[in-house]
């Protein structure tokens, strides 16, 4: 199934790409796929960038599972839609309810386990491609927001080992 990615946040760069080049690279998963010149990459951010490892989705319909396959695409419906790294399986999902809480807080817990700590819930943000936590409240934020009674309920697509 497509898993559609942006390039940019509030005016912002994501480097999602390169990010999920990363993660792909250092699991073993980018083997073999050309990464092609035709496309604007930044080798040296691939480099240098944490790499993002999941993908916070909202899944109403519970169509995300495991073994189902990841179509990466940047520009979805559009005439520069492309796929930018291969198709693989997921691994796993779980979980994550997110709820405000006050002072910038958002409070997080992925199959019913908080992330109590800053550094905990930092690590999920950098995890999922966020450059800080700023970046990350600032875009879930308003989802949280618009959710009914403020809890919002997305489902976590993970296509490597990694769990919380």
């Amino acid at each position: 199934m497509i898993l559609g990615f942006t390039t940019q946040i509030n005016g912002k760069p994501t480097y999602f790409v390169e990010k999920i080049h990363s993660g792909l690279l250092q699991n073993d998963l980018l083997q073999g796929f050309d990464l092609g010149s035709d496309h604007d990459f930044d080798l040296d951010k691939l480099c240098s960038c944490e790499p993002k490892l999941h993908t916070i989705r909202d899944d109403e319909k519970d169509r995300w599972h495991a073994e189902m396959m990841i179509d990466f695409f940047i520009n979805v419906r559009t005439k520069k839609m492309f796929r930018f790294a291969p198709k693989i399986p997921v691994v796993s999902t779980q979980k994550v309810l997110m709820t405000y809480y006050h002072s910038n807080i958002i409070q997080i817990s992925i199959d019913e386990r908080e992330l109590f700590s800053y550094t905990e819930r930092l690590e999920f943000a950098l995890n999922d491609g966020f450059d800080s936590w700023e970046d990350f409240f600032n875009y879930f934020y308003p989802k949280i927001k618009a959710a009914p009674k403020e809890v919002y309920t997305p489902k976590l697509i993970h296509w490597t080992d990694l769990r919380y």
